[in-house]
């Protein structure tokens, strides 16, 4: 049976209901092989789990353009299911499903519909787009097989490089593409239920994974959203567009955009940069001991120095600066060490206008630390913590892995009264004993949402579900309540660790971007700026992850690469300190490491790009709409990851494009490389061009112009204008 629109055709499989061919724009078949249509997970009472797939359909018939199948006795079980398949109104495909569970098993998650496309990644050209984090473009599946973050098709125990959504998958969409056309396998669930957002290598192709967890525990379970199959000629950006459209004509984004928030502070929409000092050790794990930031106001002299350095506010952001231990959860007050000295440090930070934020490290609990004599195992005993820990299938306490190498803990339940009284005491402690702008509170719990618990005890069904996101989101308001009453007319911001997934954003607007951690998969791309850089600021983070991959004694250009990509997404940068105010390549390295970034030849780049946001792009990079750019031909950077054969290859040019409500249409385009780079843009071209926040605009009214970039340099184009 054929199902067809303007664009595609999906041919299914007359006995198994199962897809058979997926053809988009140029009659392409994007499926590598056939694969049962629904796949089911079942847990016994033990936990134990059992997965079955459908098989031959009892039924299968045509219902106005599209079909409805179903199936029975799945996996020799009373089990059954009903799916529809239709035509949208847009144009895209929709699937729904139905199922009745008479098995006496409960229906955990549900994988529909199973498609495995053709695993043509480079050499052939054909990318995969993934959300991870703020988006990442995948070439090759040997990064996936060969480095750390494997896909293994559950959720627990927890893992940060896993494609949770809503979590380090902030957004629930995918595409398949070669540039020239693709294929778009997207959720477009407003209730923004818990899922895989995911992929994984198989036999003859790449399994995409929309798996569903099932929150409701009952013999039956309908989807009351729409699975969505389509196509689109152009690459990611063409995706990104098809999901922006839906998500920002639904309810998922009720409140309002930045320029529009009275609920935001001032600081947010003002000049600023993010400077980061850690107060103990030399680098993330070994020697905790106080470091040249300690006592506290040691920071004062360097902040002055890069207040006057980049002309605008700092976010003074500690690390390492807990009474308890560094990354040890869930405790943080009192400040480590002299308590004087933290606030006068604070008192000295808001006296020249600047502001001061605190890394905290989200809902983990930790039983002792690596690093530092910290132990909280008899207090996790006498406070009974055991009842509030996350835990899995078969009930069992299962260690965290967030952070297994800096400290041994678990992963506690947002839904446990204790566990949400916990974490907004910290927050009443903060408010009352300090003056504070800003809590990165939720560190480690990606996105914002927290890890899977199938607990019988606690009060939520015995399966992740809507209520993760529900209860954060609780426990945020709760936090911002405190920290609001203690500092009256103040509006105190609570930011996570990554991009905010869906249904936290508007509780997390000022975030702490992982873009290194795509590194691991491919190259990253600006899907999330795309799609929700309107609602949300964010800023650089701390790099983490930056040189366990890379060498960079050997590729010190990344640095400036992963500066260029921030700064044209939008985000505030971010400068990681080591010994004497130095930058550091990121806060996992050595400070005793004499390899670290060329510091008057970095900082001069950032506050070139600094005083492009500060300036002529300030409204386009705060409130614009990032909009697909004028395609780059340019040369390539090749990185080697370190310790294997595998490479990641970027353009030699960073560009971005914006528009505004006024009319403004901008490209940025920036030359990260210590050597100058000539580009070309395709069609005519007519714009105002300048490359400095007080140069001189020129203007380009040209045909297929060639472009020269000296090293390090940025050049802006702003179309239409003279």
């Amino acid at each position: 049976m054929q199902i067809k629109t303007k664009e595609l055709v999906l041919e299914l499989d007359d006995k198994t209901g199962s897809i058979a061919a997926f053809r988009g724009v140029t009659g392409y078949n994007y499926i590598g092989k056939q694969v049962p249509l629904v796949r089911l997970s079942l847990l016994d009472e033990k936990g134990e789990r059992t997965t079955v797939e459908t098989g031959d359909c009892v039924s299968f018939r045509r219902e106005g353009k599209g079909a409805v199948i179903r199936w029975e006795n799945i996996g020799g079980m009373a089990l059954s299911a009903e799916a529809e398949i239709f035509v949208r109104s847009e144009g895209l495909l929709g699937f729904r499903l139905k199922t009745q569970n008479g098995s006496g098993l409960q229906l955990e998650c549900i994988q529909y519909p199973c498609i495995v496309v053709k695993n043509r990644l480079s050499p052939e050209g054909y990318k995969l787009f993934w959300p991870a984090m703020e988006g990442v473009e995948i070439d090759s599946v040997n990064f996936r097989t060969e480095l750390m973050a494997h896909a293994d098709g559950t959720v627990y125990p927890a893992k940060g490089w896993q494609g949770v959504y809503p979590g380090a998958c902030p957004m629930q969409f995918m595409a398949y593409y070669n540039g020239v056309h693709g294929m778009y396998f997207a959720s477009h669930d407003e209730g923004c239920r818990v899922k895989l957002v995911e992929w994984c290598p198989e036999e003859e192709g790449i399994r995409l994974l929309q798996q569903v967890y099932v929150d409701e525990v009952g013999e039956s379970y309908a989807y009351d959203y729409d699975v969505v199959l389509g196509a689109f000629r152009g690459n990611w950006y063409d995706a990104a567009e098809i999901y922006r459209e839906w998500i920002q004509s639904s309810s998922v984004l009720k409140f309002p955009k930045l320029k529009d928030n009275k609920d935001l502070p001032d600081w947010l929409f003002e000049p600023l940069t993010v400077i980061t000092f850690p107060i103990r050790g030399y680098c993330d794990t070994g020697d905790m001991s106080p470091n040249c930031y300690y006592p506290y106001t040691n920071c004062l002299p360097y902040i002055r120095k890069y207040e006057e350095f980049f002309g605008n506010r700092q976010m003074v952001l500690l690390m390492h600066w807990e009474g308890t231990a560094p990354w040890a959860p869930p405790y943080v007050w009192p400040p480590f060490g002299d308590k004087a000295a933290y606030d006068a440090l604070v008192e000295g930070v808001h006296e020249r206008g600047n502001l001061i934020g605190l890394y905290c490290s989200g809902l983990g609990w930790t039983q002792r630390h690596y690093f530092y004599d910290y132990n909280a195992e008899k207090r996790f005993e006498e406070e009974g913590i055991a009842d509030c820990v996350e835990v899995g299938p078969t009930q069992e306490l299962q260690p965290t892995t967030t952070c297994f190498h800096i400290r041994e803990g678990y992963d506690l339940c947002p839904a446990c009264e204790k566990v949400k009284e916990i974490a907004v005491s910290e927050a009443k402690k903060i408010a009352a004993e300090t003056d504070v702008d800003y809590l990165q509170f939720f560190d480690q719990d990606l996105g914002g949402n927290t890890y899977p618990c199938y607990s019988k005890k606690h009060p939520h069904p015995p399966v992740p579900g809507r209520w993760m996101a529900k209860e954060m989101a609780d426990i945020a308001d709760k936090m911002r309540a405190e920290l609001r009453a203690g500092h009256p007319g103040k509006k105190v911001l609570i930011g996570c660790e990554a991009a905010a997934c869906e249904p936290l954003l508007n509780e997390l607007r000022f975030n702490d971007l992982r873009y290194n951690l795509d590194l691991m998969y491919g190259i990253p791309v600006p899907a999330y700026a795309y799609i929700f850089g309107e609602y949300v600021m964010n800023y650089m983070g701390n790099h983490t992850t930056a040189t366990r991959l890379l060498n960079t004694k050997l590729y010190p250009d990344n640095v400036f690469y992963r500066t260029a990509y921030s700064f044209a997404q939008g985000d505030i940068l971010t400068f990681m300190c080591k010994n004497d105010g130095k930058v550091n390549w990121e806060w996992n390295i050595a400070w005793d490491d004499d390899n670290e970034p060329d510091q008057e030849e970095y900082l001069n780049f950032s506050k070139m790009l600094n005083d492009l946001r500060n300036g002529p792009l300030f409204e386009v990079l705060r409130y614009g709409r990032m909009v697909k750019p004028r395609a780059v031909h340019c040369g390539r950077y090749t990185e080697k990851v370190d310790r294997s054969d595998l490479v990641r290859i970027f353009d030699e040019i960073v560009t971005t494009r914006f528009t505004t409500e006024e009319g403004k249409d901008v490209q940025i385009f920036v030359n990260f490389n210590r050597r100058p780079v000539t580009f070309r843009l395709d069609g005519k071209v007519n714009a105002a061009a300048y490359r400095t926040a007080d140069g001189e605009r020129t203007q380009i009214a040209e045909t297929d112009p060639e472009l020269d970039m000296p090293a390090h340099s940025a050049l802006i184009l702003e179309y239409g204008r003279k």
